[in-house]
């Protein structure tokens, strides 16, 4: 070989040695999270954080992502709205497709898992601006995705980690409520064994499924003879124009898919923090004045029982009454801790259902949208929306978009994000529950110097905070900010800290194997962002951030956890395992469980399963 030939070669050779390391990178999904709108906008500022310097990031159009579920033919798909971040070089990517939680879970459970996918039409442009440039940390907006990231969701990602405002054992017991025939459970009877149900164990959305019951896995004895048999009609909703709906598909949270057939893996339950519900209102005619609403009261609105504003004892005038789907989160957590108690079937109580369901009176009537009949009394209706935006649209400007003049009461997660278009308004408000406030510490008006004034609290009651009606001094002029410049004891919704608000869910991440590792640091990094600037829950577990100009600050973390019960279907069969309180190993169904002390230290004993309800705390048993 000649001279020029072998330097040729070495410089070839050294050419390729330097591409090799590029051609060779590899674009990994750190986490793939499908669920709640709770915690979708920390989430994306923690995984910034997380990515580091360098990092870009994306939100779509809202509900143009899809959730795809193969596991059914035609395939079911689930329209959400993105968040994408990835670091530096554009090896690692995270992503969070904003649905619900039930959604969450079930793309979560599902075998095989459902994939995050858009087409390349969506996935193009600069992104969105879903979430402010203030938020990011560096003011920067939204960039349009890498070619290499945009081709993970052209192609499609499995999902990873569900988020989740109730707990897995929650949403697969919601599931089967849905995805079953109207009326009550085999297991409906109390304690001298007579049949006492309110008919509504299963609510009608799967006729082929006994009422309550978590159907067999198909393909094996029990199952059903078809898997079409295990896709429920769909909840639509009743918004005008709107072509929302959401979808009803069957699944397990162990043993087998019931669809596929395939085993459900084991998985941890992270906790994030926890979030008070907020009864939202237009205040322009008949809920002018409503400041503070009672449980029984709310029943009574929200079960069509009287849909008027003498519900709340103000002067008769209708009212539109605006439900979300009995597949939510946010609607399951309210039906739970507000409205229809968890039931206390075969136990010794006064009474075996607690309360009164938002599903009573609804019976057929889909999509929900004002029909007759559904309002037992009084001149007003009620409407179904689907996912957080239509709820909060559905209040904002109720008296016109309904073309019947009355004010519209919902209810929806707080966040600031959740509540920002009805904010700082004085036609639009919340109100306390049982006259307890879920966001400051009291009800206002108050003046700087009143008792239990909070300094990022508006002056008029039950205003929306927002930043433009921050006192003056508060955060200095910028919004959001930390927690300890909002509320006068440093720590954000106090009345939810100390129990004393009773509406409230944890929102937590689900997910196993590596996925699970990096949604712990995400988790983590997400709580430094609501103690240290956007105080959107209350943080699991203690966190310290260091704020500007250096100082630190510590906040506590949640020192309350609800009991946890054994929750089973329709037929008795248990879902999930043995109940824990808290803990890394918690495990059972908590929606509207009683609320115990828990310092971190010593956890609550776990029996009896208590549960709150109309009467007071009862004893929920196995079945």
């Amino acid at each position: 070989m000649s001279r020029m030939k072998s330097i040729s070669v070495v410089l070839l050779l050294t050419a390729i040695a330097c591409i090799a390391p590029l051609a060779q990178a590899v674009t990994t999904v750190e986490v793939a999270i499908a669920g709640s709108s709770a915690m979708w906008q920390t989430m994306a500022l923690g995984a910034y954080k997380y990515a580091g310097t360098g990092a870009g990031h994306w939100t779509s159009g809202s509900n143009l992502i899809n959730l795809t579920d193969s596991r059914v033919t035609p395939v079911n798909v689930d329209a959400g709205t993105v968040w994408i971040v990835w670091n530096s070089t554009a090896t690692k990517v995270w992503v969070f497709d904003k649905v619900d939680s039930v959604v969450g879970d079930r793309c979560y459970f599902a075998q095989p898992q459902c994939s995050i996918n858009g087409t390349l039409a969506n996935l193009s442009g600069s992104g969105a601006n879903q979430i402010p440039s203030t938020l990011w940390g560096d003011g920067s907006p939204d960039s349009a995705l890498p070619s290499n990231v945009q081709s993970i969701f052209t192609t499609g990602t499995p999902v990873t980690v569900a988020a989740t405002d109730i707990r897995p054992e929650d949403a697969n017991f919601a599931v089967c409520r849905v995805n079953s025939s109207l009326g009550a459970s085999a297991i409906a009877v109390n304690a001298s064994n007579t049949p006492a149900s309110d008919g509504l164990d299963g609510l009608g959305y799967n006729s082929n499924i006994p009422a309550g019951v978590c159907p067999g896995v198909f393909g094996e004895a029990g199952g059903l003879p078809s898997t079409s048999d295990y896709v429920g009609l769909p909840i639509k909703s009743g918004y005008p124009s709107s072509t929302g709906q959401a979808n009803v598909l069957s699944f397990n949270i162990k043993g087998k898919d019931p669809i596929s057939g395939t085993t459900v893996p084991a998985f941890t339950v992270v906790e994030v923090g926890a979030t008070p519900i907020v009864f939202i209102t237009e205040r322009a005619s008949a809920l002018a004045n409503l400041t503070n609403a009672s449980q029984v009261q709310l029943q009574q609105a929200f079960s069509g029982t009287n849909c008027d504003a003498s519900a709340f004892g103000l002067p008769a005038g209708g009212i539109n009454i605006i439900l979300r789907e009995a597949l939510s989160g946010t609607y399951n957590t309210t039906e739970a801790t507000v409205m229809r108690h968890p039931v206390v079937y075969g136990g010794t109580g006064p009474s075996t259902v607690l309360g009164v369901s938002m599903e009573s009176n609804v019976g057929a009537n889909d999509p929900l949208a004002g029909q007759s009949g559904t309002c037992l009394n009084g001149a007003g209706a009620r409407w179904r929306a689907i996912g957080t935006s239509e709820e909060v649209k559905s209040v904002l400007g109720s008296s016109t978009k309904y073309s019947n003049g009355f004010d519209g009461i919902g209810f929806t997660f707080f966040s600031y994000g959740n509540v920002s278009s009805i904010a700082n308004s004085a036609s639009y408000g919340y109100i306390t529950l049982n006259n307890v406030d879920p966001i400051f510490a009291s009800y206002g008006p108050q003046s700087s110097t009143g008792a239990g004034y909070d300094p990022g609290q508006p002056a008029t009651a039950g205003t929306l905070p927002a930043a433009a009606n921050l006192p003056t001094a508060t955060c200095g002029g910028a919004f959001p900010c930390p927690e300890k410049d909002i509320w006068a004891g440093g720590l954000s919704f106090p009345n939810l800290r100390n129990g004393t608000y009773s509406a409230w869910s944890i929102v937590r991440l689900v997910s196993n194997g590596t996925a699970l590792t990096n949604a712990k640091n995400l988790v983590k990094a997400s709580q430094g962002f609501v103690v240290g600037s956007v105080p959107d829950y209350v943080p699991a577990t203690k966190t310290t951030v260091t704020l500007s100009g250096g100082s630190s600050f510590t906040d506590p973390g949640l020192a309350i956890v609800r009991s946890h019960y054994q929750q089973y279907d329709g037929a008795g069969t248990l879902l999930g395992a043995t109940p824990i309180n808290c803990g890394t190993g918690e495990a059972g169904g908590d929606m509207g469980g009683q609320i115990l002390t828990y310092t971190g230290t010593t956890c609550p004993a776990n029996p009896p399963q208590n549960v709150q309800g109309n009467q007071g705390v009862q004893v929920r048993p196995t079945n």
